[in-house]
């Protein structure tokens, strides 16, 4: 299959990829609830789904702060070679 044909694809249907990657999303959060755990080695370990929401939380924040910084190193004025 033509790999344009599934970029474009993809792109009409960017709702529903939305919705289908944050049920993804929550059915981890859920697994990692139902999943039995082993011996806890930190404070953080006895709390259910912390790890699986703070990987998330991070890759949040490093898509957030890295779009701020290329936008700020990147981005000119709209009369910049005027």
């Amino acid at each position: 299959m033509n790999v344009l044909k599934i970029i474009e694809y993809l792109r009409a249907k960017a709702g529903l990829l939305r919705i289908a990657f944050f049920i993804f999303l929550g059915a981890l959060v859920v697994f990692d609830i139902l999943i039995p755990r082993g011996d806890a080695h930190y404070f953080v370990d006895k709390i259910y789904a912390f790890w699986t929401l703070f990987a998330l939380a991070g890759c949040f924040l490093l898509i957030k702060i890295s779009k701020g910084i290329a936008h700020l190193f990147l981005s000119k004025d709209e009369d910049y070679y005027g």
